[in-house]
């Protein structure tokens, strides 16, 4: 009799696990790897950047770790479930609504935002507020949520879309089926120099806003997010963040005005 009251306990209990029930953290890896979301594929400029940045902390650190590569939206969804450890690069606000995650006090750059077109038409634009009263599609990149909440103000819901990656918005500018993408000028102007993309109409037409990136870890981390701090601090002291951008110029042929 008790073994079978054991044995549905135990089946109760596998059955709370599996639908969120007993969920209080993700599961620790018995290798005890720490897993960071990235947004940025590998084989951009951006991308290579904040992975070499991630390499040195965490081995300085002392702690080993994994990349992996999600769609915006999805990183922010496994981040807060704390299926993965972190999350690389969000801006300052972000802790405000992800009450799971920690900030990394310390910022590892600043990500200016801008309006890129291709329609010869459109004068220049400086800040959100110059899109209001407009009639323009203006598409952003799903899950940069300074871009959302900002674009959603000034901008009628019919004429605002997103889409999974930059290389979408780019894509439909250039086929006139919108107006104006609002995103990272540092990813954009990069982008542009690209074969794919270096012969194309697209300008930048518009500043929006700067800000402060920085890493989130799950909340169980916290003790982390301080060193991590420390690490970051001391790279750019060193020069090492810079460093590594001008190196990844070099490589992907750009020069910066």
């Amino acid at each position: 009799m008790r073994f079978r009251i054991a044995i549905a306990v135990l089946t109760v209990l596998l059955f709370s696990v599996n639908n969120g029930v007993c969920q209080e953290s993700a599961p620790v890896p018995k290798d005890n790897t720490f897993v960071m979301a990235f947004t940025r594929l590998e084989t951009t400029h951006s991308g290579k950047w904040q992975r070499l940045i991630y390499t040195e902390i965490f081995r300085r650190l002392g702690v080993k770790a994994e990349f992996r590569d999600y769609p915006s939206k999805r990183a922010i969804i496994e981040s807060d479930a704390g299926n993965v450890d972190g999350d690389a690069v969000r801006p300052y606000q972000y802790a405000a609504e992800h009450p799971n995650l920690i900030r990394v006090e310390e910022s590892l750059f600043s990500i200016t935002h801008c309006a890129f077109t291709a329609n010869d038409s459109i004068p220049q634009l400086n800040g959100w507020d110059s899109l209001k009263g407009t009639n323009y599609k203006v598409e952003y990149r799903r899950g940069v949520t300074v871009c959302e909440k900002n674009l959603s103000k000034v901008v009628k819901a019919e004429n605002l879309s997103d889409v999974t990656e930059a290389e979408q918005g780019l894509k439909k500018l250039i086929s006139g089926r919108t107006d104006l993408f609002i995103y990272d000028e540092e990813w954009m102007q990069t982008a542009l120099q690209t074969p794919e993309f270096k012969g194309s109409k697209v300008r930048s037409v518009g500043f929006m806003q700067s800000v402060d990136i920085h890493g989130y870890l799950h909340k169980k981390h916290a003790a982390l997010a301080l060193k991590m701090a420390e690490v970051i601090k001391a790279m750019k002291t060193e020069g090492l963040i810079e460093q590594y951008r001008m190196m990844l110029d070099k490589e992907f042929g750009i020069v910066r005005k």
